[in-house]
């Protein structure tokens, strides 16, 4: 029986990292054993790091400007959710493209890449959830910056 090796790098790159590309896979269940008809991971490295930078562009952009990274976003869930809606709506970019569907006499059609619908909806789940998240966190943030400052309608029984 013949041995299989993947090399390991020693150093580690994302051991400061809030997410790791690796929790993104536990999270999606993206390994060989768990994808029976890929027999494959679904997304390669290159393509979780790309969605990193992505979700991270999205993240500072909404509700307000911020400077967000992989070392120190607020929340590991909800950076875990961007991540994982962005490697979904891709997929189903690939899906729709590859669409196809064969019948050969009285057997069922069978479909090859017709899941994209599926894709895009569970990326639309996850990307909602995200910006909710997202905004709840900044609304937050803003709520202790200003600390005990009252809004001026509460300052307005004072004023009369």
């Amino acid at each position: 029986m013949a041995i299989q090796a993947t090399p390991v790098s020693a150093q580690n790159n994302y051991s400061n990292w809030v997410v790791t590309p690796d929790d993104i896979r536990m999270f999606m269940r993206d390994y060989p054993n768990m994808n029976i008809l890929l027999a494959d991971r679904e997304f390669s490295d290159e393509e979780i790091l790309r969605a990193f930078k992505m979700t991270l562009s999205q993240a500072n952009i909404i509700a307000r400007p911020t400077d967000y990274t992989e070392t120190n976003f607020p929340n590991a869930y909800t950076l875990q959710l961007g991540v994982a809606a962005y490697l979904l709506r891709t997929e189903s970019f690939r899906q729709l493209r590859n669409q196809a569907q064969f019948q050969d006499g009285n057997i069922q059609p069978i479909g090859i890449d017709t899941k994209q619908s599926e894709y895009l909806q569970q990326s639309a789940q996850l990307s909602a959830e995200f910006q909710q998240n997202m905004t709840t966190i900044k609304v937050n943030e803003n709520m202790s910056t200003f600390g005990m400052f009252r809004s001026p309608n509460a300052q307005t029984a004072y004023i009369r």
